[in-house]
């Protein structure tokens, strides 16, 4: 038996090695939770501004519809060019993080009969990102609500994104059991 413990001593302090590279890793990556408005620039080109985290400019690059009954179902791709207000002052300055975040889109809306939007849905994993938030992962759910004037929208949104290296060894270590 004594034979052994060599191997499962060897064992357990890889696993322990494992075990903590994974935790470092981690610790390289941060989770951010944002939340906001966007407000519509030039609809029929997809252009909107982004406030609140987020700021700077949305575009829809690509959209498709997929059904107009029982709801209107589309989807697409987008791209979100500015920062992260970390300083919360509306703008982009010295220690926002910034550049590109682009992302694939699933959208559902109910229309009432005039053509008004009645409430719609959407959802947004980024796949992609430059600069600052060039290993980004996260998504973000946006919910639009009717507006007392006639026919407009408000546009909220909320979700997460993971910045900096490690995100997948990240999400591995979080599934992992404890170092010791």
């Amino acid at each position: 038996m004594t034979a052994h413990r060599p191997r499962v001593l060897a064992a357990a302090l890889l696993a322990l090695a494992l075990c903590c590279a994974l935790t470092a890793a981690s610790a390289q990556a941060k989770t951010v939770s944002v939340s906001g408005i966007q407000t519509v620039v030039d609809e029929e080109n997809g252009i909107y501004k982004m406030e609140g985290d987020l700021v700077g400019d949305w575009r829809i690059t690509a959209f498709k519809e997929l059904a107009t009954e029982p709801l209107f179902q589309g989807k697409g791709r987008e791209v979100f060019d500015g920062c992260l207000d970390k300083g919360h002052d509306g703008s982009c300055g010295s220690g926002d993080p910034s550049g590109k975040l682009r992302f694939v889109f699933r959208y559902w809306a109910l229309f009432a009969d005039d053509g008004s939007v009645l409430g719609g849905a959407c959802w947004h994993p980024i796949v992609r990102g430059t600069g600052a938030f060039k290993h980004a992962r996260g998504m973000i759910q946006m919910l639009d609500t009717p507006t007392a004037t006639g026919g407009a929208v408000e546009t909220h949104y909320v979700g997460t994104i993971r910045m900096g290296k490690g995100h997948k060894a990240a999400a591995r270590a979080s599934t992992a059991r404890s170092c010791g």
